[in-house]
């Protein structure tokens, strides 16, 4: 499970360092230089808009994924439920099956 969670966080990191390197560059650029301050615009936005798309498949997997265990447990609640009746029944039986025969 970790794994699955890591490789998106990191690519996630890794891309809002590159924004970071990318912002710092731009700010350094003289208005002189305008067609590469442009070109550094477009790939800061095309950065935030990968990091936006990351996030939000992150978060759609994360709900599935806890859709998924909201299932299993309810699931896991049923089952535990029902092997409690049947030993309560199976005890009651016994019971009254032992005092049945000490009569």
């Amino acid at each position: 499970m970790p794994d699955v969670e890591t490789a998106p966080l990191t690519s996630i990191r890794d891309l809002e360092d590159r924004v970071l390197q990318l912002e710092t560059m731009l700010a350094g650029l003289d208005d002189k230089q305008s067609d590469l301050r442009s070109e550094v615009r477009m790939e800061i936005t095309s950065l935030r808009n990968e990091i936006k798309a990351l996030a939000k498949a992150m978060e759609t997997s994360n709900s599935q994924i806890n859709g998924k265990l909201d299932r299993l447990f309810g699931a896991r609640s049923v089952v535990t439920a029902l092997i409690t009746l049947m030993t309560s029944i199976a005890g009651t039986g016994l019971v009254h099956l032992v005092v049945s025969i000490g009569k």
